[in-house]
């Protein structure tokens, strides 16, 4: 939670100083984020129903999500399908990825939403994407990790080496853990 609350106020500081274009130009090029961006954030509640999200170590998430959901019912049933993947632990940030889009953070005093870094969407995407396809399922489109920003300040980044530690098992299968620290909001996993 501390890392979010960090990050929100670097945003927020960066706000009143620049314009939104300034801060954002991965925005002006993808219609959908520019869109998201300048709307008033509806913050509501995560919810229990929300087996994704609801544990995820902040309690608003912002509507319309950063896939556009404008409702709680279309964000739950579209969140819902992830859950299974959560189980397989194909990486650690997982959840941390997948709730920042379906359940992004919501902050009453920032208009902009806090969008995951490209990094994070790629790490889980190169560990997950195996586990999806031996399932038959591809990695979809509206998670396309071009979609992201590059990392900066003011995106959620991947775990850095002081929250991660690999570790070889099972022959030549690499698996990532994370350190479990009271100060990570993400320490259910």
């Amino acid at each position: 939670m501390l890392r979010y609350v960090e990050l929100a106020l670097v945003a927020l500081a960066a706000g009143m100083l620049s314009a939104a274009d300034a801060m954002y130009p991965y925005a002006q090029h993808m219609s959908y984020q520019s869109d998201l961006n300048y709307r008033r954030p509806n913050c509501k509640a995560i919810p229990p129903a929300m087996a994704l999200c609801h544990d995820v170590g902040y309690p608003e998430m912002r509507l319309p999500n950063l896939l556009g959901h404008e409702s709680m019912r279309e964000a739950l049933q579209q969140a819902s399908s992830w859950v299974p993947l959560l189980a397989k632990r194909c990486h650690p940030d997982t959840k941390k990825f997948l709730c920042s889009v379906f359940a992004p953070v919501c902050i009453d005093e920032l208009d902009d939403p806090i969008w995951p870094c490209r990094s994070l969407c790629e790490a889980v995407r190169d560990s997950c994407a195996p586990v999806m396809a031996a399932f038959g399922f591809p990695w979809p489109d509206m998670l396309d990790c071009e979609r992201f920003p590059v990392d900066n300040d003011l995106c959620i980044p991947a775990a850095t080496g002081d929250e991660m530690v690999q570790v070889i098992k099972e022959g030549e299968c690499l698996h990532s853990i994370r350190r479990i620290s009271s100060s990570s909001p993400f320490s259910s996993d």
